[in-house]
């Protein structure tokens, strides 16, 4: 049976690697902008379909941290945030080798 905590705990942390490394994230895993504001335009191309603004990927991160640190969550939660974060993930590191 697959761990979706352990293996969304897992892509969590690339797609904070990935994040940072494009300036939507600091250091610290923290929106690096005004959550009002839009996304670079290469990650709001990959994101889109996905998450529309910054507050909707805040929510995503706050419910993958809670998964990854064993917080409770309705398994529902837990399928469609890990659902998610592999497809934003994926189509993420595509535009990431795309752009290099």
């Amino acid at each position: 049976m697959i761990d979706r905590r352990a293996e969304l705990g897992l892509w969590l942390g690339r797609l904070e690697s990935i994040l940072i490394e494009r300036g939507v994230l600091n250091e610290d895993g923290e929106v690096a902008f005004n959550v009002r504001s839009q996304f670079p335009e290469d990650v709001q191309e990959a994101l889109d379909g996905f998450i529309e603004n910054p507050v909707e990927l805040v929510g995503l991160l706050k419910i993958c941290r809670e998964a990854r640190d064993g917080r409770p969550l309705s398994p529902a939660v837990l399928m469609a945030a890990h659902l998610m974060t592999k497809e934003i993930l994926l189509a993420l590191q595509e535009a990431m080798g795309a752009g290099r």
